[in-house]
């Protein structure tokens, strides 16, 4: 997503670094840019802090961007402020937009057919749970989201057909093969 803000530098704050990164992972998930779209986490000290929420705005909703298991391992080297060290955490997107041109036009790629139409609003927010997830078939690697309340339709011109499917997203937010 060559369009997005420039990536802050490494000498950058780290909320300002880890706010880019949920703007890029909201951002990818969606597979479309949001010119007006913005970010932000809270400063915290990651010596003491455990658990950070950034906050993504984009298409005017807001993505949360949960930070866990925040560990700091300093080396010992001082600016006489600041110990130098190295960050570690797990972050995880609570909710992704689905966007429905998106989703159509990948569904006309995978059938290869100029038809195919979903029955959304134009974007959708997307809270993910362990529950809408499921283990990978054997043609699909990795999780992937059920999508309840969303329903596609595309032409199937081998068999003359529309054929009605539902919402499939793998973790990365494209649509799965039917």
């Amino acid at each position: 997503m060559s369009k997005l803000p420039p990536k802050p530098a490494d000498s950058a704050p780290l909320r300002e670094r880890i706010a880019w990164e949920a703007l890029q992972k909201v951002t990818r998930f969606a597979h479309r840019l949001d010119p007006a779209a913005r970010s932000s986490c809270p400063a915290f000290d990651p010596g003491r802090t455990t658990t950070v929420t950034c906050t993504v705005t984009y298409l005017g909703e807001g993505y949360d961007y949960v930070l866990r298991d925040i560990k700091f391992q300093g080396t010992g080297l001082t600016n006489g402020r600041t110990e130098q060290g190295t960050v570690s955490y797990k972050a995880d997107l609570t909710a992704g937009p689905i966007i429905r041109d998106q989703v159509e036009s990948v569904l006309r790629y995978q059938n290869s057919t100029e038809y195919a139409a979903c029955d959304m609003r134009e974007h959708v927010r997307f809270g993910f749970d362990s529950t809408r997830r499921r283990p990978s078939g054997s043609s699909v690697v990795g999780e992937w989201i059920y999508v309840p309340g969303i329903s596609c339709r595309y032409l199937d011109s081998k068999a003359r057909a529309v054929k009605a499917i539902p919402l499939e997203l793998y973790d990365w937010g494209a649509p799965i093969h039917p």
